[in-house]
């Protein structure tokens, strides 16, 4: 049993006795006062050369403090490996973590991210990255060591309140069986293997992942906010049905229909946006520039920041109508940082 709690209230939840992989069976629930303000950013526990890992977590600090952050979502990528050449299980340098004693929790983690960042909570989901050595330690070590790092299950939802009796939903969704076919990998990077062991990788196990999602959504429905959280992109032509995207063209259609507020997401290691529009209500926010090393993401976004370390801001004030957003950049040591792109999205009820 672990203890959760809310500005508002106190909660108890179960572990759960099967894998991992299972969605957790019940929604997890929090309460806040006034308005929730939350950084979005994916892709950071990366050391060696050419990170931007610490000059991300000094910006997001200075931020964190001047806006009172209220918690953080991590968007998979959480643990890479510093040399590649090496087997992905390497003992002391490898993908994911180990175990949940593995020493790059502090190193990674714990040590790197201080002032208000040391002391939220961080709402996770898992990349590709994450499963290549032993992703249900990084679920374990939520249930047994610091339920800060928040990560019940590769499938969560939690309901939050806050302010004016506003409601929002987030939907933790493990995207990897969405976006790497089965059929046409190797086992050199676990990744296969996980997919097997997960029972996620036949296209019934899939549809069954779908279903799940879709039943969430219909159940959101008088939420004044939806919002889903995937490790890989769904920016630009990205939506698109292409084998090097496998089946994340699934999801888009199912977010339009039930009218999801915004989709976030890392694994494409630059800030980027897609706008909602006249065929679907959807917001795409692309927040993968956390620490690895840089590059371009998907085709055609409405904006994007190639070759920016940095982080997305994310902001609702009490009344919950407008949800207003900030793209920082953590290239410099500027202070306050530097805000690059800015926007807002109305509520589902407008």
């Amino acid at each position: 049993v672990t203890l959760i709690s809310g500005e508002n209230g106190l909660y108890y939840y179960d572990k759960p006795s099967g894998s991992v992989s299972d969605p957790y069976p019940t929604a997890f629930e929090e309460e806040y006062e006034g308005g929730i303000t939350f950084l979005a950013f994916g892709d950071w526990g990366q050391k060696g050369p050419g990170t931007g890992q610490p000059q991300v977590a000094s910006a997001m600090k200075t931020w964190a403090d001047a806006n009172q952050t209220t918690f953080v979502l991590s968007l998979g990528d959480n643990y890479y490996q510093t040399n590649n050449s090496l087997p992905v299980t390497d003992p002391n340098d490898h993908e994911g973590v180990l175990n949940i004693i593995d020493p790059k929790w502090k190193t990674y983690w714990l040590d790197v991210y201080g002032g208000r960042l040391n002391e939220t909570i961080w709402y996770t989901i898992t990349g590709n990255h994450d499963w290549y050595t032993n992703v249900t330690a990084e679920v374990y070590y939520f249930w047994d060591v610091d339920w800060r790092f928040f990560l019940p299950s590769l499938y969560y939802v939690r309901k939050v309140k806050f302010g004016d009796d506003i409601s929002a939903v987030f939907i933790h969704i493990d995207t990897d069986p969405f976006y790497y076919n089965y059929t046409s990998y190797n086992n050199t990077n676990n990744l296969k293997q996980t997919l097997n062991d997960f029972k996620l990788y036949t296209s019934e196990q899939i549809n069954d992942r779908l279903k799940w999602i879709e039943d969430q959504l219909i159940d959101a429905q008088d939420a004044d906010w939806i919002f889903v959280v995937g490790h890989h992109p769904l920016i630009g032509d990205c939506r698109l049905q292409n084998p090097a995207y496998y089946l994340m063209y699934l999801l888009p259609p199912v977010f339009t229909k039930y009218k999801v507020s915004a989709y976030f997401n890392g694994h494409a290691h630059d800030l980027s946006y897609s706008a909602a529009n006249a065929t679907s209500p959807v917001t795409y926010f692309g927040s993968g520039a956390g620490g690895a090393l840089l590059g371009t993401g998907c085709p055609n976004p409405d904006w994007a920041s190639p070759y920016t370390f940095g982080f997305l801001s994310v902001s609702i004030p009490a009344d919950g109508k407008t949800l207003s957003f900030d793209f920082v950049n953590a290239n410099t040591t500027e202070v306050p940082p530097k805000v690059v792109y800015s926007g807002q999205v109305k509520s589902r009820k407008g």
